[in-house]
């Protein structure tokens, strides 16, 4: 089978701090890249356990979150950047989708850094009315290829925020905010364990989660910290502006959307 793992750095037990931790140039960024990575580890070993796979990790993390020096050598790597709005996930057949190290969107309750795309930039972003995070925009560009989502590990927010809309998703928490920057995480080397084998079960129990997919047409509201955030979505014949700092954006086919639409294409 083949398997695609989408990573992201925000939701690694131990990384708790947007500039310490997740920015080059932080003071524990290259020690968050060796936990999420290890992560990321923790959860090829649990898909091999099943049996002689393929598996294709995305680097997910903007500037960067993989240390490929450190990644399993049994998997191939898709690193930096500009990458298609794919992500590769298109290059298929892929059997199932899971994701590494996820984090909450904005606003959400009890999150650790969360933020949905830019934590400096964006407020908010709902798709035919209901908010959605990152999570839930993978696992709809997944669903366009008809790959289920089968599992997420990341922070306690993420995995319930996940569990809400894709029914029978297998997810692996392995902290819990205390405040936005601060949090109650697993020993790394504990963290891992819960991984591998979530991540095994996940592979063995897959029978009967769907492909994440919503019903077309489209309708995609950004909500933007600053006016000026909203000029690249003026003109376009398929956006209305709603305010100085809020777009809708149309689209009748979710490739569509996400692929030359939502980000102004």
């Amino acid at each position: 089978m083949r398997f695609y793992i989408m990573t992201d750095m925000e939701g690694v037990s131990g990384v708790v701090d947007y500039e310490k931790d997740c920015s080059p140039g932080g003071v524990h960024y290259e020690k968050a890249m060796r936990l999420t990575t290890l992560e990321v580890n923790a959860a090829i070993e649990g898909i091999l356990s099943t049996g002689n796979h393929e598996i294709i990790v995305c680097d997910g993390h903007g500037p960067g979150g993989i240390d490929i020096e450190l990644l399993h050598r049994e998997a191939q790597l898709i690193m930096g950047r500009p990458l298609d709005p794919m992500f590769g996930i298109d290059d298929g057949p892929f059997d199932a989708f899971l994701m590494i190290g996820q984090h909450a969107m904005k606003g959400t309750p009890g999150a650790a850094l969360a933020h949905t795309f830019s934590s400096k930039n964006i407020l908010s972003l709902t798709l035919n009315g209901t908010p959605i995070g990152e999570a839930g925009i993978n696992a709809l560009r997944a669903g366009i290829y008809d790959i289920p989502t089968i599992f997420l590990s990341g922070d306690r927010a993420a995995c319930e925020e996940i569990r809400r809309i894709i029914p029978g998703i297998h997810t692996c928490a392995v902290k819990k905010a205390i405040k936005e920057t601060s949090a109650l995480c697993l020993q790394p080397e504990k963290a891992r364990e819960k991984i591998k084998e979530a991540a095994a079960y996940a592979v063995t129990h897959m029978e009967g989660i769907r492909p994440f997919k919503l019903d077309p047409p489209y309708e995609a509201i950004f909500e933007f910290v600053r006016p000026n955030q909203i000029e690249p979505y003026r003109n376009k014949k398929y956006c209305r502006i709603l305010s100085e700092t809020k777009v809708a954006i149309y689209a009748d086919d979710m490739e569509t959307l996400l692929k030359e639409r939502l980000w102004a294409g």
